[in-house]
């Protein structure tokens, strides 16, 4: 590496150090030579770090798909158990309708069979009222005889 440094110092001189009205010219040759010496002299560390930096952005690239498929599953599914969630939960509210309108109804069927049952026992209650009133009549109808006979 003290020799990159060596190089890179050697240039900067050339580069700067050459400047001026009555300075000597920029040996651009010396400039291209140094350039050169620069590249070869790179340790293959650096090459294998710019691999390295293509290899990166194409592994972020690819995990970036990955995460953005991911994302969007986990939308898609996270949509679908809630579009389930709705529909039980509709069928809940629709059951639960159903089977308040059952029991709605069952109420009104027992209402109805005690009204008819209750009319019934009305009308055997007065059939058993005047057959009751009849029999009386009858019975006393009878005493009435029989006393009449016992008499005579």
């Amino acid at each position: 590496m003290t020799e990159l440094v060596k190089i890179i110092e050697e240039l900067e001189s050339e580069l700067l150090d050459k400047k001026g009205f009555f300075s000597k010219k920029i040996d651009v040759d010396r400039c291209v030579e140094l350039t050169q010496s620069l590249k070869e002299s790179m340790p293959a560390s650096i090459s294998e770090a710019h691999k390295v930096l293509g290899t990166r952005n194409k592994i972020l690239s690819n995990a970036d798909m990955v995460a953005m498929d991911t994302i969007k599953e986990a939308e898609e599914r996270a949509s679908h158990i809630v579009d389930k969630s709705e529909i039980v939960q509709a069928a809940q509210i629709e059951s639960r309708k159903i089977i308040d309108m059952a029991y709605m109804q069952c109420d009104m069927l027992v209402d109805r069979t005690k009204t008819h049952l209750d009319n019934m026992f009305k009308d055997i209650e007065q059939f058993l009222l005047s057959t009751l009133a009849m029999i009386r009549n009858n019975r006393e109808e009878l005493r009435g005889a029989m006393i009449m006979t016992k008499s005579n």
